[in-house]
């Protein structure tokens, strides 16, 4: 974007909730391949003659914004052409402490658009020939935490006034241009990392009957709505029918319920008009509301995605969980777009700790690891000078929960183990060293970790609710100001994956300070929280609340082994503090470790539970749930590849896999998972007392070790092969 420059409205306040557009017309002689290099502060909306081309710019944080590269040739022809952009302006703060309109955009509080089309020998830069106009739109803050948008009031009897644009200053791309006498601004631009979102057209998914329009599934995307007549409209978006403050445990289409009405947009029309959100709508039901006589018709639904597309070609020997395998993939794709994001209906943040699964399951979908390189980046940059990593990045407003400064760690440790890329490792050790640092200077002279101030959040399980002036919900109960005993095995154990990393490196005295102070934990563990009567590691110095979430980490982290993590884990099965669907990957990992596999049926009926109540997406928690779709919940993708199938990775450095399925209670499986030496297929059955597998990999040579059920273990680098044994 050489010689680009930044415009504006002339009108534009310094920091505001509002829209502008721009536009600009053209003349060209010939068509030949095109491209734009585009970036707004805040978001921008692009079409050419007429067509909806992307939105962008890719989310940054504070360190990085950036500029997204179209080819738009097939949106251009000769003759007349004309670029028309939307551009988003956001307030710059966050307002005292409550969260922003669209929590999860970093914005400097100006309306700014820079652009350069390139169409053979013609070029088209921003400058002040452009025309602009502030958009008669207005853009109220969604209350409490629907963070993730603003509504929109759009008033279509109003004409924009239109003017030639403020050239506001240059660009600067900041991957090649020298910074001049070491200078830069909220403004330089780097090149956007990922790919962009692919739109895809399902209109027909979206059904009206008179009163709500319903989409098959939950969607994530722009609606495009055709209205008529005079009065106001007003469409509310929503996930489900609900009972209490927009939580359900029921049928997700009971219309007997009430549904949310936080999230709208509202249109005063005079005549007939077209009407699409600027910001993505997420939503299974749309309700309009009308003042006036109005008709109202939907005439577009584009959704939007992360360009991932699985592999269909699975089956897992039973409809109800081939229906969960494809309820969990849709969940991890409505959370997955310039960001991982929690939820995508009230927040669309990116979290440390739901992000580090959602990288887990993309693996198992794909290889490309684009979007989880980002994330990495993203909490590596939003990170304090004292070591203390938001639990949350990009956002506007800081928010800290230390548990999931953890995770950060899980994210780097998961990507070498499944990739095997030591320099992405050697990029993320500064930061990982600040986790650990932040969380040594809170162990107390007794050699445990001491409770911080900040939320210290580890699941909602049910008996950690929320209590006013006593507990912000999903801390462990019993702990006032003291200790949380989980945090001790738990910084032991992402300390070991430290320790491994650090070792990767060639950096073995930090290794090896990591599992020295690991080793510490775990012994003051066993000291504090080790009750023998009970044969459970209490949460709290009392020894009278206990969780699965503690026997989970003290197996994890090597503390409990063998017969005593057996006896732990079995007698936490019956303990009211249950992980729920944030917590279950680790759950499932340590009954995994103990032999006892059989026993993560009680929640994975939980999963199956959900197809009852006509959930199309995986909700946050299982029951009373206030977001229905949640993707650290789509846990069947790494079940049922990782275990069913049993395709994990077994050594990075030789690129090698080991299959190892789980075949209870199953009379057949077959799918493909993607793993650090390409895709890798496996399909098995049992036939009597016979079990017999076929295995294909995508590339030649890769060795496999395949563990059958009878314990039997081969190792093989054949392309295709097959095996049967005696069950």
């Amino acid at each position: 974007m050489k010689d680009a420059r930044w415009i504006t409205n002339k009108c534009a306040g310094a920091s505001d909730n509002a829209t502008y557009f721009f536009k600009r017309s053209f003349l060209l002689d010939k068509v030949s391949s095109a491209t734009i290099e585009i970036s707004a502060q805040a978001r921008y909306k692009l079409f050419i003659n007429g067509e909806f081309v992307a939105c962008g710019p890719c989310k940054g944080t504070r360190e990085k914004t950036y500029f997204d590269a179209l080819d738009v040739t097939k949106y251009l022809s000769v003759g007349e052409n004309e670029i028309f952009c939307e551009v988003l302006q956001l307030v710059s703060d966050d307002m005292q402490g409550k969260m922003s309109p669209i929590e999860g955009v970093i914005r400097v509080g100006a309306a700014l658009l820079t652009l350069e089309l390139r169409c053979g020998d013609f070029v088209l830069k921003t400058n002040e020939d452009w025309l602009t106009a502030k958009a008669p739109v207005k853009h109220l803050s969604a209350s409490s935490c629907y963070s993730a948008t603003t509504r929109e009031i759009h008033d279509k009897t109003l004409d924009p006034v239109w003017e030639n644009a403020v050239i506001q200053t240059g660009v600067s791309n900041a991957e090649v241009d020298h910074y001049w006498w070491g200078s830069t601004n909220k403004c330089f631009l780097y090149e956007r990392p990922i790919p962009m979102l692919d739109f895809s057209d399902k209109t027909s998914i979206v059904k009206y009957d008179g009163e709500f329009f319903e989409a098959d599934y939950l969607t994530f995307g722009f609606p495009t709505f055709k209205i008529s007549g005079k009065g106001t409209l007003r469409l509310y978006y929503f996930e489900c029918f609900t009972e209490i403050q927009g939580k359900t445990n029921n049928v997700r289409t009971d219309r007997s319920l009430d549904f949310t009405k936080e999230m709208y947009d509202e249109i005063i029309v005079d005549g007939e008009t077209t009407f699409q959100p600027f910001w993505f709508r997420c939503f299974r039901f749309i309700k309009p509301e009308a003042q006036g006589d109005i008709t109202v018709e939907l005439v577009n639904m584009t959704e939007v995605n992360y360009p991932m597309f699985p592999r269909a070609d699975y089956d897992f020997g039973s409809k109800v969980d081939n229906k969960l395998w494809e309820i969990s993939v849709r969940t991890l794709q409505r959370c997955m777009h310039e960001t991982y994001e929690d939820c995508p209906f009230y927040e669309q943040l990116q979290y440390c700790m739901d992000t580090s699964t959602q990288m887990i399951f993309n693996y198992q979908l794909t290889s490309d690891d684009r979007l989880a390189r980002k994330a990495m980046d993203d909490f590596a940059a939003s990170q304090l000078a004292n070591g203390l990593m938001p639990s949350r990045t990009p956002s506007v407003g800081d928010q800290h929960i230390p548990s999931f400064q953890f995770y950060f760690i899980f994210m780097v440790y998961a990507h070498y183990t499944r990739f095997g890329d030591v320099d992405l490792v050697r990029k993320h050790l500064r930061a990982i060293d600040g986790v650990c640092e932040w969380f040594t200077n809170h162990i107390n002279d007794d050699g445990v970790v001491g409770q911080s101030k900040y939320w210290n959040f580890v699941d909602w399980a049910t008996p950690w609710g929320y209590v006013k002036d006593e507990n912000d919900g999903g801390v462990p109960v019993g702990i006032h100001g003291g200790v949380i005993g989980l945090y001790n095995p738990m910084m032991a154990y992402f300390l070991q994956c430290a320790a491994k990393l650090n070792f990767v490196c060639g950096r073995a005295d930090v290794a090896n300070e990591y599992l020295a102070t690991a080793e510490m934990l775990k012994k003051n563990t066993e000291k504090y929280f080790w009750d023998k009567e009970k044969c459970l590691y209490a949460d709290n110095l009392e020894h009278t609340k206990y969780s699965q979430h503690m026997q989970t980490w003290c197996v994890l982290s090597g503390l409990a082994t063998g017969r005593k993590a057996k006896k732990i884990m079995k007698n936490s099965l019956a303990l009211e503090a249950k992980a729920t669907y944030a917590f279950a990957y680790f759950y499932f990992r340590a009954l995994e470790i103990c032999g006892m596999y059989e026993k993560t049926k009680e929640m994975m009926d939980s999963y199956r539970g959900l197809l009852k109540l006509n959930c199309t997406t995986v909700p946050e928690t299982p029951t009373y749930s206030r977001s229905d779709c949640h993707a650290w919940g789509a846990l069947a993708i790494y079940e049922f590849s990782a275990t069913v199938l049993g395709v994990r990775t077994y050594d990075v450095n030789e690129k090698s896999v080991s299959i190892k399925p789980y075949i209870k209670g199953r009379k057949y499986a077959k799918g493909t998972v993607s793993t650090i030496a390409g895709d890798v297929t496996v399909s098995w059955k049992k036939s009597g007392d016979v079990f017999e597998i076929a295995i294909e990999s995508e590339q030649n040579g890769v060795k496999k070790y395949i563990t059958l059920p009878n314990g039997e273990e081969v190792i093989t680098s054949k392309k295709k092969s097959s095996y049967k044994c005696k069950i």
